[in-house]
């Protein structure tokens, strides 16, 4: 799947958008930019938000809104694989970012296991 001019989110992304602490992440998240988000990320904004003893319905709820919802495809997974031993990432994040790649898309996240990799944006 090819998508122009995207942005893919990661957890960390959303969690610094949702914390009001980046600029560059506001901007994004409020522009018009086409924005993609991963399945897995959900379930880690919910469960940081959750164990934090923030309320995470809205948050939520306005996550699968402003995105275009990604699931892991078999394809995904078996890219994934490979990026994670290339890459020496952890299963999510080589999901995450294998996600991002083959959407095309501009990783945009806050973590810095990422920080090598190409159309990664470090925030």
């Amino acid at each position: 799947m090819r998508v122009i001019d995207s942005k893919f989110l990661d957890s960390s992304a959303w969690l610094s958008y949702f914390y009001a602490d980046k600029e560059e992440i506001m901007e994004i998240v409020e522009s018009d930019v086409l924005i993609l988000t991963s399945t897995l990320c959900l379930f880690e904004v919910k469960r940081k938000l959750m164990k934090q003893r923030i309320d995470f319905i809205s948050k939520m709820d306005f996550i699968m809104k402003r995105s275009i919802i990604i699931y892991p495809s078999i394809i995904i997974c078996q890219k994934s694989a490979e990026i994670s031993i290339q890459n020496k990432l952890g299963a999510i994040d080589s999901i995450i970012y294998a996600t991002s790649s083959m959407t095309d898309s501009e990783l945009i996240t806050g973590d810095n296991d990422f920080r090598e990799l190409e159309k990664v944006r470090i925030i």
